[in-house]
């Protein structure tokens, strides 16, 4: 008891508790029984992850190391079982439904991307101008991103790739490394913003290149994707799912139709600006008591949060997120072992990209990703995970030494 992180723990359950009170808040004019109520389903599901994270906090280390292959071919197989035979709920198959449990494949896909992965990346380096040890980790990335990419769902497809560049970056590549990397994706990008802003990256690239030395072989390559991945921009929109494309849209301009596509956005940032300094009360607010506001408890709790606490509650909490999230990294400078310490900032990562996403897309800096809230947003499958990288953390703050 003495070696657990207590700062840690009361953040979480502060959290928690949060989080429940926000769901309650944003369902309790429901006419159902008490335990059908999505309050009392959230206090199940918490329950039910709290026992999974004092399990994991008790098994030995290194357990995960010896699971790590096995459990990322098991959680492929589900991915290719929702494909055929998931259940499909707006316009996406993502749950599988097992004895009447239904369940999300793509939220477990998470963890056992990240032990998969921390265990190869724990044993090989990684280097940008050495393509071929770039080959196993690509693959091990690839299989579950085009995966759920294909069901379709790019807000999990994004947390995945937030993963791997944080592991890439731990287990040897620098910051520049990181930009070279990603800058053929970014060119997609700003390509279909600006020619500008598409034309300013290319040179940033280029001259980069060039001052920090790569070979000559790697500055063609970059410079080719870049090029190349710019000029088919046209076509990688085309080949994007209508809704991702009116959640783009509606990003850059929620206006230009604020009864349909832009709804969500402008009823969310209504709210949070209605709530003002210390918010309207808990269970007051016409966003939410009026269902102005859509998917209140789940992608949208941060909505609440900021109509009844308002820019108070929005900062205690924030307050509280950071805390977790800065515990949970400094584990990294307790062990010197490379499969922790990537379980770890693997860990940490799929908390804080949940959250910045959420809080962006709520506020409109972000496009609706439908990427839930950690420990605030309601929803079975993902509160379970959350409680399971929890179990992580811990078990590696106190056993990470005895990973061998």
């Amino acid at each position: 008891m003495k070696k657990m992180d207590w700062l840690f723990i009361g953040s979480l359950f502060s959290l928690i508790g949060i989080g429940i009170a926000l769901v309650y808040s944003a369902t309790n004019n429901t006419e159902l029984a008490w335990y059908k109520t999505e309050w009392f389903k959230q206090i199940a599901h918490f329950a039910i992850g709290f026992l999974i994270a004092v399990t994991i906090v008790f098994l030995p280390a290194k357990f995960w190391k010896n699971i790590a292959y096995a459990f990322y071919a098991f959680s492929i197989l589900t991915l290719l079982f929702v494909m055929d035979s998931g259940h499909v709920s707006k316009g996406a198959g993502r749950w599988l439904d097992i004895a009447g449990f239904r369940f999300q494949p793509s939220e477990f896909a998470k963890i056992a991307y990240l032990l998969a992965s921390s265990l190869w990346l724990s044993k090989h380096r990684v280097n940008i101008v050495q393509p071929k040890t770039l080959i196993i980790p690509g693959l091990i990335f690839m299989v579950p991103f085009l995966l759920i990419l294909k069901q379709p769902n790019l807000g999990t497809a994004l947390v995945f790739t937030a993963m791997l560049l944080v592991q890439l970056y731990w287990a040897g590549f620098r910051i520049i490394d990181l930009f070279l990397f990603v800058s053929p994706v970014a060119s997609v990008i700003l390509s279909a913003v600006s020619a500008l802003y598409w034309n300013l990256l290319i040179i940033c690239v280029f001259f980069i290149s060039i001052k920090f030395k790569y070979p000559l072989w790697l500055i063609i390559l970059i410079m080719t994707l870049g090029v190349g991945s710019g000029y088919v921009s046209q076509m990688a929109w085309h080949s994007m799912e209508a809704h991702q494309r009116d959640r783009i849209l509606t990003f850059m301009d929620p206006d230009s139709d604020p009864k349909h596509k832009g709804y969500q956005v402008i009823q969310s940032q209504v709210a949070i600006g209605s709530g003002g300094l210390f918010g309207k009360g808990f269970g007051e607010g016409s966003q939410t008591n009026l269902a102005f506001l859509p998917e209140k408890h789940t992608d949208f709790i941060f909505s609440v949060l900021g109509e009844q606490f308002g820019f108070a509650g929005i900062f205690v909490t924030l307050a509280l997120f950071f805390i977790l999230f800065l515990r949970s990294i400094m584990i990294c400078r307790l062990h010197t072992d490379g499969f922790v310490n990537l379980v770890v900032a693997g860990s940490t990562t799929i908390l804080f990209f949940h959250t910045f996403v959420n809080v962006a897309m709520t506020i409109g800096f972000m496009p609706v990703t439908g990427l839930p809230l950690p420990f605030l947003s309601y929803g079975g499958s993902f509160v379970i995970t959350c409680m399971i990288l929890v179990g992580l953390l811990t078990n590696m703050r106190l056993k990470g030494k005895d990973i061998y």
